[in-house]
């Protein structure tokens, strides 16, 4: 059998989250992950202890990844314009990122079987998303930026057409554009004029 190159927790975690978001997470072996990395289980034993391991592995690279993602982004806000570059950086980020589209599709097919996928889903698709866009949406409303009113209901406002899209394939540049008009649309409706 070929030898692991380069970080061999990482790629045993990377191809594990491919079998994952395909097959599902119950349906997947620990003979499956070490075929598809091209080791023996007792190698794969060596770096994680059992396929829950990995599971729990990938959960926690995963949130830092989102996590770095969405503190990187938010950031650089400091005005309007920033907001709406932010909501197309995490459309990107969450529809191109190979990492993060196999952890919803994973997500997505356990989600109905076991409540921790579920939890998890909700934590990282629904929760993150709405709880930073609120953070945002609150900000911009105390600096006279964005009209009043409810944060919460605003980021769903926001998010809810996006939020669809996880759930259907799609043609990625027609929805980048409709995206846009959305977000477009959304911030003429709900921030107050600039003075120019």
């Amino acid at each position: 059998m070929p030898r692991l190159k380069g970080n061999a927790k990482e790629i045993i975690m990377e191809e594990s989250l491919k079998l994952f978001s395909v097959y599902g997470f119950e349906a997947v072996s620990i003979r499956d992950i070490a075929d598809k990395v091209g080791i023996g289980n007792s190698a794969l034993y060596k770096h994680f202890p059992s396929k829950q391991a990995i599971f729990e592995a990938l959960v926690e690279e995963l949130k830092a990844r989102y996590l770095e993602q969405c503190g990187s982004v938010t950031a650089r806000i400091r005005g309007v314009e920033e907001v709406k570059d932010n909501c197309l950086r995490m459309f990107e980020y969450q529809t191109q990122n190979e990492w993060i589209v196999n952890f919803r599709q994973l997500l997505l097919i356990e989600k109905f079987r076991n409540p921790e996928m579920a939890a998890l889903y909700r934590e990282f698709f629904v929760d993150i998303p709405l709880n930073r866009q609120m953070e945002i949406f609150e900000s911009l409303q105390k600096q006279g930026l964005m009209i009043e009113g409810d944060v919460r209901v605003f980021a769903m406002e926001l998010y809810a057409p996006f939020y669809l899209y996880h759930f259907v394939e799609h043609d990625y540049q027609k929805l980048k554009k409709d995206f846009q008009k959305h977000v477009e649309y959304f911030f003429n409706s709900h921030f107050c004029a600039l003075p120019k």
